[in-house]
């Protein structure tokens, strides 16, 4: 078992955007009352994302995604971008996914160490991310890596265009 973490490229856009609606699926298993991740699965329905796939590429892109490999088979991504967090240098992390065929197999742990790699060489001084309070086991994955709830402050969003 080999698990590479790189870079995305243009040519990975098409796991990408197939991991992005894997993703939307997991999130809707997790609703109260929805069918299991696997049942959405085998179901085939996709929503199209393949406006954030394009998120990593182009002349101005908003983030960068590290694409991680499993035995040379992608299994999951992780999307970051940098910033600044209260006073300090940040590497915001935008979205982290493992393929339910690759879990608990180190995956989501050389995505996070890799930008935490990144996060170091760059000189940020903190990692920063949002869970779902559904994601429950991402709330235990992200404190078993000592990740903290921050309570300090409250998401506010405004959809723009």
């Amino acid at each position: 078992m080999s698990i590479i973490v790189r870079t995305a490229q243009e040519n990975d856009k098409a796991e990408l955007h197939a991991m992005v609606q894997e993703i939307d699926l997991y999130f809707r298993s997790l609703e109260p009352g929805a069918p299991p991740e696997d049942v959405l699965l085998a179901s085939g329905e996709r929503r199209d994302f393949t406006h954030t796939a394009e998120l990593s590429f182009g002349l101005n892109p908003f983030c960068t995604t590290l694409i991680a490999e499993l035995d040379g088979a992608c299994v999951g991504y992780l999307a970051y971008h940098t910033g600044i967090f209260n006073t300090d240098s940040a590497v915001f992390i935008a979205g982290l996914f493992v393929r339910k065929s690759a879990r608990s197999q180190g995956v989501g742990l050389a995505l996070m160490a890799e930008v935490e790699a990144i996060a170091a060489k760059r000189g940020a001084t903190w990692l920063t991310w949002t869970v779902w309070h559904e994601n429950l086991s991402a709330q235990r994955f992200y404190e078993g890596l000592g990740g903290e709830v921050y309570e300090d402050d409250v998401v506010m969003v405004k959809r723009v265009g």
